[in-house]
C-alpha cells in the first residue's frame, strides 16, 4: 500500500536552501524523492538561494536569497522576496546567468570564511527577512508542520524558529552534513559561528518531533550530542529498470556527475592524471567525464581537462544524466582528504550513491576511510574503494578494475539489490508520511 491511497495529507511547509528539483543533484533532488507522492496542494516551499524550482512535486514556492537580502540591506527595503510562478522560470534563468558573472558575488562565494558567514547571518537578521510578502505566503498556505533541511547558516534556523513559533506548529528537521564539529582554529569567528550553530541545532533538535538523518553514523553521534528522536533516510530511487550492462575493455568510460565543491575536484583531477599515466605507461585506456551544474573556476577547469583522459562536460538534466550513466562503465564517487572538508562530510552519505547503485554500474570511489559515504560503500561491499590520495594507489585500483570484467559486473549487480532494499522511494516516502502525519496528529 502506498501513501497515494491515503486521503488526508498534512500541509507541509518545506524550508531549505535548495529548491525542489528532479534534475539538480543534491538536497533538492532528495526532497523531491521524499515528497514525490504527496498531494501537491498540501506542499509549499520557502527556499533561500537563486535556484530554479521544478513544479512536478510542489506548486507553491517562495524565494528569498542572499542577493535580495543584500539589496534590501543596502539599497531598498521594499525588496521582499517573491512567490515563484511557472511563468517566471525563463526570466530566472537569465537572472541566474547575470548573478554568476558578478565579480563581487564570486569573490564572496569563493571566500566564505567564518567572518563572512557571521556577517551574512547578521545582514539577514538586520535587513528584516520577515517581509510582508513572506508572511502573506505563509498565512495563505497555513502550514500544519514545517519540514526543515538544516545547513550551516544560523539565519535559516532563525527563519524556521520564527515560523514554527508564530504559527504554533511542529517541526521535522533533516540533517545531511556535519557543521557542528569543532577543529583546531585560531580564528575567533570560527568559534563564534560554531557556538551559534550548536545553539541553533540544539534548539531545532529539542523542538523537532523527529530528526531525519542521512545515515546511521550521523544519527548515533547527533543523538549523543543533542538528544532527540531519529529516523535514517538517504536519497531514494523510484526507477529500478537499469539498462543491461555490456562489458568491453576498450574505451572504458568513468563518469562523475555532481558537486565539485569541498575540494572534490582535486580528487577527480588525481583520477584523470592516473588514467593518463596508465595509458602512457601500460597502454590501459580509460577516460573520465565530469559533469556539474556549476561551472568550475579557471584553475579547476585547467586541472580537470586532461584530454582525452579527463574533461569537464558541463551540466545535465535528468534524462541526459540517465543516458550518460547507461553508457558508462564506472560511476565515480569522491571525497576530499583535507581535514576541513572531512569534518563537513564525515557523517554524510552522498545523494549520488543510491542513484549510482540503481544504475547497475560499478562504483569507483576515492576518499578517506572515516567518511560515512566511503564506510557505507565498504561495509556493504558496493564497489571499488580507494582510501588513499596517493596516485600509485589510485592507479593500482584503476588498473585492476579496468582489466577485471567479472569484478565490475559483480559490483554492478550487488548495487541494484542494495538499492531496492535500502533506497526504495516508495518505502521511504511512506515512512516520511507516517512520521509527519503522526506529528501533526499529536500536536492537534
Amino acid at each position: 500500500m502506498t501513501i497515494k491511497q491515503h486521503i488526508l495529507y498534512p500541509r507541509v511547509l518545506i524550508i531549505s536552501h535548495n529548491a525542489l528539483s528532479n534534475s539538480q543533484d543534491g538536497n533538492g533532488r532528495t526532497l523531491s524523492a521524499f515528497f514525490g507522492q504527496w498531494d501537491t496542494n498540501s506542499l509549499a516551499q520557502v527556499y533561500l538561494t537563486t535556484d530554479i524550482p521544478e513544479f512536478t512535486v510542489c506548486k507553491k514556492f517562495f524565494q528569498i536569497n542572499d542577493v535580495d537580502i543584500l539589496k534590501r540591506f543596502f539599497l531598498n527595503k521594499k525588496i521582499q522576496g517573491k512567490v515563484v510562478l511557472n511563468s517566471d522560470l525563463s526570466g530566472m534563468e537569465d537572472y541566474k546567468k547575470v548573478i554568476k558573472k558578478s565579480k563581487l558575488l564570486n569573490i564572496i562565494r569563493n571566500n566564505m570564511s567564518p567572518f563572512v558567514r557571521f556577517l551574512r547571518d547578521s545582514i539577514w537578521s538586520i535587513s528584516g527577512y520577515k517581509t510582508g510578502e513572506l508572511i502573506k505566503f505563509i498565512d495563505e498556505f497555513n502550514p500544519q508542520v514545517v519540514f526543515f533541511l538544516s545547513g550551516n547558516s544560523v539565519f535559516s534556523f532563525a527563519l524556521t524558529k520564527w515560523i514554527c513559533k508564530t504559527k504554533k506548529i511542529p517541526l521535522i528537521m533533516q540533517t545531511t552534513d556535519d557543521y557542528v564539529t569543532g577543529k583546531f582554529s585560531l580564528d575567533p569567528f570560527f568559534w563564534i559561528q560554531l557556538f551559534r550553530l550548536k545553539c541553533a541545532y540544539q534548539w531545532a533538535v529539542s523542538y523537532s518531533d523527529c530528526v531525519i538523518a542521512i545515515g546511521d553514523k550521523m544519527a548515533v553521534e547527533y543523538k549523543i550530542r543533542f538528544g532527540g528522536k531519529y529516523f535514517v533516510a538517504m536519497n531514494s530511487i523510484s526507477n529500478f529498470n537499469p539498462s543491461k550492462y555490456t562489458s568491453t575493455n576498450q574505451n572504458i568510460k568513468f563518469t562523475y556527475a555532481g558537486n565539485l565543491g569541498l575540494n572534490r575536484w582535486k580528487i577527480l583531477a588525481l583520477i584523470g592524471e592516473s588514467l593518463a599515466e596508465l595509458s602512457h605507461e601500460e597502454g590501459i585506456n580509460g577516460e573520465l567525464a565530469v559533469y556539474a551544474l556549476t561551472t568550475p573556476e579557471d584553475k579547476q577547469l585547467l586541472a580537470l581537462n586532461i584530454p582525452p583522459f579527463c574533461s569537464f562536460k558541463g551540466g545535465l538534466n535528468n534524462d541526459q544524466l540517465t543516458t550518460v550513466r547507461e553508457h558508462s562503465d564506472f560511476l565515480v564517487h569522491v571525497e576530499a582528504f583535507d581535514n576541513a572538508n572531512k569534518y563537513i562530510t564525515r557523517l554524510s552519505i552522498s545523494t549520488k550513491i543510491p542513484e549510482y547503485l540503481a544504475s547497475e554500474r560499478c562504483i569507483f570511489a576515492v576518499g578517506p576511510k572515516d567518511v560515512a559515504s566511503m564506510q557505507y560503500l565498504m561495509d556493504y561491499d558496493l564497489g571499488v574503494t580507494v582510501i588513499s590520495n596517493k596516485k600509485t594507489d589510485i592507479k593500482k585500483a584503476l588498473k585492476e578494475i579496468i582489466l577485471n570484467t567479472e569484478m565490475k559486473i559483480k559490483y554492478a549487480k550487488q548495487g541494484v539489490e542494495v538499492a531496492k532494499t535500502r533506497h526504495n522511494a516508495i518505502k521511504t516516502a511512506e515512512s516520511i508520511f507516517q512520521i509527519i502525519s503522526s506529528t501533526v496528529e499529536i500536536k492537534h
